[in-house]
């Protein structure tokens, strides 16, 4: 048997799974549309939440105006227990 004939059985016996076909440039295209796409929708979905964790702070601001508490510390929910509803 000849040394190309060994090397093959033996990557033949490591590599039992079929080459992934090469792809086409329609599918690079579709997979850079659907990740355009992707960041687009998660990007819109934190701007949103953004918009409306800074009104809650707009609201909270109204009502105490002489609170120290910073956008940060509201976003990351170090928020007081009282608030301004009434009950």
């Amino acid at each position: 048997m000849s040394i190309s004939a060994v090397r093959g059985m033996l990557f033949g016996v490591l590599r039992r799974h079929p080459a992934r076909p090469r792809r086409s440039f329609a599918d690079y295209v579709a997979l850079t549309i659907a990740r355009v796409l992707t960041f687009a929708v998660v990007g819109g979905l934190l701007y949103v939440t953004y918009i409306v964790e800074i009104a809650g702070y707009d609201d909270f601001r109204k009502c105490h105006r002489q609170s120290t508490m910073t956008r940060l510390e509201w976003v990351l929910r170090f928020r007081p227990a009282e608030d301004c509803r009434s009950y």
